[in-house]
């Protein structure tokens, strides 16, 4: 159903760490799960700052699970590293299953019931103002809710049609979000694309595509020891390939 009409000019952006600073309200949704914590409870700021700074590591809501489990635990960051990818390859499903269960139960819960609470935990990065005017070219590649991106762009100004927003169902049937970019960007005829995302994960795969410049947000989630673009650096590549 999106092959109905062409574009000249595409950018596709990644929704978590790059237009929405989303990550207290993951935060506040994986301790829920994991331990059951009360939504209102203080955030503990020593375990926050060790939940962003290996947030990289995590590529679906169910993987949180693994990184909740290993939080738990006095470890550097070569084995905090090294012990998540074990537990991606020794995994418990069961455990996994029943933590997504309650996660996305209990975002639904703080939707409906604690909405203004809800609201306050996500917020827009600078860099999501400054690709307003680029509006006609967006597509929004990310694993989070399609109507949970839905609603957020619309409550902060910025209007895309809901067949312009893939989100976790519509990207389910695709390897990676490369594979979903290249059909895209050949199905539409775009001469010319951007693809920003804050995990280089996501971005390698997709180096090799044709009419694609891939951008690694630097102000996002990005890996211990890597060095993104700033949002400033990333708007001026885009504003010098649009002339």
């Amino acid at each position: 159903m999106w092959y109905n009409y062409t574009m000249k000019n595409c950018l596709f952006l990644d929704f978590d760490g790059v237009l929405f600073d989303t990550l207290k309200e993951a935060y506040i949704l994986c301790r829920h799960a994991f331990s059951e914590i009360d939504f209102f409870e203080p955030i503990d700021e020593n375990e926050y700052r060790r939940f962003y700074r290996y947030k990289f590591l995590v590529f679906n809501s169910w993987q949180y699970y693994y990184l909740m489990y290993l939080l738990q635990k006095n470890l550097s960051d070569n084995e905090l590293i090294s012990k998540f990818s074990l537990c991606l390859i020794d995994r418990n499903i069961s455990a996994e299953e029943e933590f997504d269960k309650k996660y996305y139960s209990a975002r639904k819960e703080l939707m409906q019931n604690h909405h203004e609470f809800w609201d306050s935990l996500e917020k827009p990065f600078p860099f999501f103002d400054g690709i307003k005017q680029y509006s006609d070219d967006v597509v929004i590649v990310s694993k989070k809710n399609k109507e949970a991106i839905n609603y957020r762009l619309k409550q902060h100004g910025l209007i895309l049609p809901t067949d312009r927003i893939f989100g976790k169902d519509e990207l389910i049937t695709y390897r990676t979000k490369a594979d979903f970019i290249s059909e895209y960007i050949l199905q539409k005829n775009i001469e010319k694309a951007f693809f920003v995302d804050d995990n280089s994960n996501n971005l390698r795969p997709a180096a090799s595509i044709p009419n694609l410049t891939c951008l690694l947000a630097g102000w996002g989630n990005i890996a211990i020891g890597e060095k993104g673009y700033s949002e400033e650096e990333i708007l001026d590549i885009i504003r010098k390939k649009y002339i």
